[in-house]
């Protein structure tokens, strides 16, 4: 070793230093475990992983670690890497808890819910007051379709910890479900408020603010610190679904292949990737995605009128005959459906059939109907042998055949099987509605919305008060607390006009058409009338033409017409009203 002389008054420096710290202030190194987990709470695995090597070098034990190399790969979504470290579960003393739990939260992410049970019980049998726990015990029973049950661990979840950023999130989420996204949003805002640096929340309250209208927020939301949020496959999506509302398709397509769910099953994906191809007018891509889509979702009408428009707009018009003319000639037939319908039957030279749709849709009403299901299949046995899709189909497929009771008692038997499933209690709101019981149905369309509260849950709920006040309320509530909802504010503003509220009516209308409803007869309809209560003439007239040009056949828009009709149109008058008088008399 050589000895440098002037080395000497650096080394005493130096010791001195050395021995000041001694007295207390100079900080202890941290371990490589502690500087893991703190990568872990701001979401950096790869740094994480590094400091975990490290750790297994300076002879960590791996139960000391197998729970921090799990929580790394869960993250990441490794389940594979999960798998090694998570499965064998030997875990350290001080460990085992959180072990078990995310031995839970692999096995809820693998599919395997019994085996979730069983880890999160483990758990549980040693740390009861853990709100994270609670709060995969909640997801575990909503995914088990329990999702009574799962709001009562959040709200477990949250007496044991008011300001529990898992747990604030998972109660926000099933806010949105149940109240409406105004409601979801703010407690996610709160979420995030305590856990700012998880991306994956940030990423959800985003995704929420973007669903309530509040476009410029949610991309605030996504650039904050950093950006790193926005960088991420789902950021990319949210501001994807941005771009497409705003109608800028190519950017809308740029970054929805950056997200890489091009080829995602994911429902949102697809119908995000139909919709790009229907703007791109790649008709034929569109119709294919639909169709897998429709597959999954038989009874989501916004899926199925953009399947048959694809399919009429790609030459397929007999494959939208065979599909939908069946759900067309129902009366829960959409009058979009019924017009495409009609056009597919008028492109094959079936006159007839398509003018019997076209008288449909020009007499459709907005009110409600039980939706059917696919035809009705045999199947072994009493209800135990359908699973919960099976069901729903089979008792709507008893009830438009007329099978009433058997459908009632078949959903109350399920609803009794499973108590603590709100799809379980919408059925049964169906199934009694159908049958006449409006007081059972209301009382299991509450129990329904209590777990979520989609609009056409919120449209029966409605519809089966006795109170007219009470149920305006409700449409007053979901249209606040989901104001996206084009079809929920028309319907509204039809409420409000029955009280002559024609102001908030035509408001509501004119935001219902920014919506998507522009199209819709009876909105222009009813957006006629409103204008001409409020002496606003030529816009009366003009809404009204528009209604009976998309309709000529719709008695709402002809009477519209008639009343917007100038002075001196006698003749044209004369004609509606005759027109009309054969429509509703006939």
């Amino acid at each position: 070793m050589i000895f440098r002389r002037d080395r000497g008054p650096v080394a005493g420096l130096l010791l001195g230093l050395a021995i000041l710290g001694g007295c207390g202030e100079q900080e202890p190194e941290t371990s490589p475990v502690d500087t893991a987990r703190a990568q872990l709470a701001r979401g950096d695995t790869l740094a994480a992983h590094v400091s975990l090597e490290r750790a297994l070098e300076q002879g960590f034990a791996r139960e000391e670690l197998a729970v921090l190399f799990g929580e790394a790969a869960l993250i990441e979504g490794n389940l594979t890497a999960a798998r090694k470290w998570l499965g064998p579960g030997k875990f350290s003393a001080g460990t085992s808890a959180i072990g078990f739990r995310l031995l839970g939260r692999l096995e809820m992410a693998e599919g395997n819910l019994p085996a979730a049970g069983t880890a999160f019980d483990r758990s549980y049998r040693l740390d009861p007051d853990s709100a994270d726990l609670w709060v995969d015990i909640g997801r575990l029973r909503y995914r088990g379709g329990e999702q009574v049950q799962a709001i009562k661990a959040a709200e477990r979840a949250l007496a044991l910890d008011p300001d529990n950023g898992e747990a604030l999130q998972f109660r926000g989420q099933l806010a949105r479900d149940a109240e409406g996204l105004g409601a979801g949003s703010a407690l996610l805002e709160q979420a995030l408020e305590r856990q700012p640096d998880d991306i994956a929340l940030r990423v959800e309250y985003a995704a929420t603010l973007a669903d309530v209208g509040r476009a410029k927020d949610a991309l605030a939301v996504l650039r904050a610190r950093g950006g790193r949020a926005a960088a991420t496959p789902r950021g990319l999506f949210v501001q994807a679904v941005i771009a497409a509302r705003g109608q800028k398709f190519g950017l809308a397509r740029d970054l929805f292949e950056r997200s890489g769910s091009v080829r995602s099953e994911v429902p949102s994906t697809q119908l995000l990737s139909a919709i790009i191809d229907l703007a791109d007018e790649n008709y034929a891509s569109a119709a294919l995605t639909l169709d897998r889509l429709h597959t999954r979702q038989p009874d989501n009408r916004r899926v199925r009128n953009l399947f048959a428009y694809a399919l009429s707009r790609s030459g397929g018009e007999r494959e939208l005959v065979h599909r939908f003319a069946a759900a067309a000639a129902e009366k829960a037939g959409s009058a979009y459906l019924q017009l495409l319908v009609a056009r597919a039957y008028e492109s094959l030279g079936d006159r007839k059939r398509a003018a019997a749709l076209i008288d449909m849709a020009a007499l459709d009403e907005t009110g409600l109907v039980v939706l059917p299901g696919r035809a009705l299949q045999e199947v072994p046995g009493a209800s135990t042998a359908l699973g919960g899709a099976q069901l729903r189909d089979y008792l709507r497929a008893e009830i438009a055949g007329g099978d009433i009771a058997a459908a009632v008692k078949r959903a109350r038997a399920f609803a009794q099987r499973f108590p603590g499933s709100g799809d379980a209690q919408s059925l049964l709101g169906d199934a009694e509605f159908a049958q006449g019981n409006k007081l059972a149905a209301r009382a299991a369309y509450e129990r329904s919305a209590r777990v979520r509260r989609p609009w056409p849950l919120a449209l029966r709920l409605a519809s089966v008060q006795d109170d007219p006040a009470r149920a305006r309320r409700m449409l007053e509530e979901y249209v606040r607390n989901n104001p996206m909802n084009g079809e929920a504010a028309a319907v509204l503003a039809d409420a409000l006009a029955a009280q002559g509220e024609w102001g908030r009516a035509a408001q509501l209308l004119d935001h219902a058409m920014e919506l998507g409803q522009a199209r819709t007869p009876w909105v222009l309809a009813a957006r006629s009338i409103a204008a001409l209560n409020l002496e606003d003439r030529d816009g009366a007239l003009d809404f009204a033409l528009d209604a009976h040009e998309l309709q000529p056949m719709n008695p709402l828009a002809i009477s519209a017409l008639i009343g917007a009709l100038p002075a001196g149109e006698e003749a044209a008058k004369s004609e509606l009203e005759a027109k009309l008088q054969s429509l509703t008399t006939g």
